[in-house]
């Protein structure tokens, strides 16, 4: 899942104290971990979202990938891609 760019993102957003979209504080309960993420000029950093905005996203991405996939035109169910995209859609986990 793409997110946004290392140097447009505040230090609470990189820490994962704040959602990398809406900037909003992180429930440490509720939050979606979108995984490490290493910058080009080799930063780490550890994201997380808002289920919310996680969901909005994931959505977005299922659709663009759906349009724009060959397997999902003739059969989606085979698409792994699409596959993954949903189960993180339906059940909230990690990215």
């Amino acid at each position: 899942m793409e997110i946004p760019l290392v140097n447009t993102m505040t230090e609470a957003q990189l820490r994962g104290h704040r959602c990398v979209w809406c900037a909003n504080p992180l429930d440490p309960a509720r939050c979606v971990d979108l995984g490490e993420r290493i910058a080009e000029d080799g930063y780490r950093c550890f994201p997380r979202a808002c289920p919310f905005c996680t969901a909005v996203m994931v959505h977005a991405q299922l659709v663009e990938h759906s349009a724009l996939c060959e397997q999902c035109v003739d059969d989606g169910t085979l698409c792994a891609e699409t596959a993954e995209l949903r189960r993180a859609l339906r059940d909230g986990r990690r990215l």
